[in-house]
């Protein structure tokens, strides 16, 4: 899927909602609050999506009239949020696929924060276009103790056919990290792994860094 299509940019779009919407993480009432919560989440990644998806529309709500007025707080909001909680080296990796071994240190340094800025400079406008949705959880199938799960969830929409909303977690530094999501069974990492896959072939993984780089300085939606 070309990541210049309208219908390709569209589901990014209102995937970084969902993301945003189900993982994040917001100041609780009580440091003891925190902690129990905490501790939990790091037993149960389900319990970490749950937590952290009320933490996250808590936020919303309390910055609802700023937003507003400030569009671009949305930004810092799921820097600050949301990918705390992705594991973007590992995302790089897999996106990169057989590119990433053959980088240099440089390499691996420079795409990984380009590629963290894309996603936020690109997608997190969609957060404020996304209201009233409820969210259900499906029962794991996996065993935590493995350190890899995988959290099924279901975006119920009023009138509309449900989303099913996939995060790939990994234990990983002593806590639940996700290095994919995937939207009625498509994956992130794959979609973007097919696009720079095509691009590095064409001009060269330096050429693609740049590319993100430059649009990342400018503000602009990558095209």
């Amino acid at each position: 899927m070309n990541i210049c299509s309208r219908g390709w940019r569209n589901w990014l779009s209102g995937l970084l909602w969902l993301m945003a919407v189900t993982l994040g993480g917001a100041p609780l009432a009580t440091a003891q609050e925190t902690a129990g919560q905490n501790a939990q989440a790091l037993a149960d990644p389900q319990q970490l999506v749950i937590n952290t998806t009320e933490r996250m529309l808590a936020a919303l709500d309390e910055h609802g009239a700023q937003l507003e007025q400030q569009p671009a707080l949305i930004y810092e909001l799921v820097g600050e949020i949301v990918l705390p909680h992705f594991d973007f080296v590992r995302m790089s990796a897999w996106v990169l696929g057989k590119h990433w071994p053959r980088a240099s240190l440089e390499q691996k340094r420079r795409f990984v924060p380009a590629f963290r800025q894309l996603l936020v400079r690109t997608y997190a406008v969609a957060l404020l276009e996304y209201r009233g949705q409820s969210i259900e959880y499906l029962p794991l199938r996996e065993d935590p103790a493995s350190g890899e799960v995988t959290v099924r969830s279901r975006i119920i929409r009023p009138g509309k056919p449900p989303i099913a909303l996939y995060y790939t977690l990994w234990w990983h530094d002593d806590r639940w990290r996700v290095y994919d999501i995937s939207v009625d069974g498509i994956s992130l990492v794959a979609n973007y792994r097919t696009s720079f896959a095509s691009e590095i072939k064409a001009r060269g993984l330096d050429a693609l860094i740049a590319r993100l780089e430059q649009h990342n300085r400018t503000g602009e939606t990558p095209q």
